[in-house]
Parts: C-alpha cells; sequence; structure tokens
C-alpha cells in the first residue's frame, strides 16, 4: 500500500524548485542559454503539462516537501493550482541547480543523480497539482530546518497549467 504523504528534502542554491515528468520533460537548451530563454522554456513546457515551477521567494537553502494525494482546502502563506502529465509512472522534484545543467549540456539528464531519490509513484494519467507555501519568504529567518516549507499535493484529473514560473517577478 503507498502512503498517503512522504516527505523529501531538497537542497537548491537559487530558490527555485520544480516537479517533472522526467521522460517527458526535455530540459536541454544550448549551451549559452539566458534566463528569458530558461524562463520562455519553463513557460513551454508548463503549457506541455511535462513541469511545474515556482520560486521560492528566498534565494535558496534546503527545504522540506510533503508530497500527498488529494487536494485540501489547508492553508499557507500562498499557493498555486496547475496540472502536469505522469508518462513513466512517477514524478520528480527537481531544483533549479539540476534545470540549468540539463539546459546547458545536452549529455546531462534528469533527474540528476543527487536528486533520483526524490521521486514518487504515480499511475500514468493527467493530474492537477497544487504547491502550498507554509512560510513568508521575506521574514528574516526560516522555518525550523525540520519543519515543512511546502506541500504538492495531486489528484487525478486534468486543469489549466499555469503558466511559467509560480510567484516569479520575471515570468512570461
Amino acid at each position: 500500500m503507498k502512503p498517503e504523504s512522504v516527505n523529501y528534502t531538497i537542497i537548491d542554491d537559487s530558490g527555485l524548485l520544480a516537479l517533472a515528468d522526467c521522460r517527458e520533460y526535455r530540459p536541454f537548451i544550448s549551451p549559452d542559454w539566458t534566463y528569458r530563454d530558461l524562463l520562455q522554456h519553463f513557460d513551454m513546457a508548463t503549457k506541455e503539462r511535462t513541469l511545474v515551477v515556482w520560486e521560492c521567494g528566498d534565494g535558496g537553502g534546503s527545504y522540506v516537501i510533503q508530497v500527498r494525494a488529494g487536494i485540501s482546502s489547508e492553508s499557507g502563506y500562498r499557493s498555486v493550482h496547475g496540472a502536469i502529465r505522469v508518462t513513466d509512472e512517477a514524478l520528480h522534484l527537481v531544483s533549479y541547480d539540476a534545470l540549468t545543467m540539463a539546459a546547458q549540456f545536452d549529455d546531462e539528464v534528469l533527474p540528476s543523480k543527487h536528486e533520483k531519490h526524490l521521486r514518487f509513484e504515480l499511475p500514468n494519467d493527467y493530474y492537477r497539482i497544487r504547491v502550498v507555501q507554509l512560510y513568508d519568504p521575506d521574514r528574516l529567518s526560516k522555518p525550523d530546518e525540520s519543519e515543512l516549507d511546502f506541500i504538492v499535493e495531486y489528484e487525478p484529473g486534468d486543469s489549466l497549467p499555469w503558466s511559467g514560473v509560480a510567484w516569479s517577478q520575471d515570468s512570461s
């Protein structure tokens, strides 16, 4: 029996995280991509339902993310709804660091070897996704390292994808 929720810890130096169908998401852009190229690439991938990506708003660090079945009404500092498609019976949490390495080098794959454990299994289908940020990223200190930073909820079904990078000032 699959657990109802699982906690993952992911480290990212930039404060941008994603959930990806690593089989279908095509991360490579070019060896000399620009940030604007990357944002356009993320926007295309979210529309294709191969990636959902969000900005943490705090410049990076270690994040504890609880992934759980079912869309709740649990509140937090902010939340966003979107959609993704599972094609390889799993989704992966992915850091900005891994996304940018794969965007620059065509031989880099996702998930990166240090993020392979950030996988959770789901039957192939379309899923509604809700990401809840549980803390205000503008406060002076982050929650205790053991506290949850984000909740990622999912349920079967389709909905409109969000556009680009959620909560980003720079997103298209």
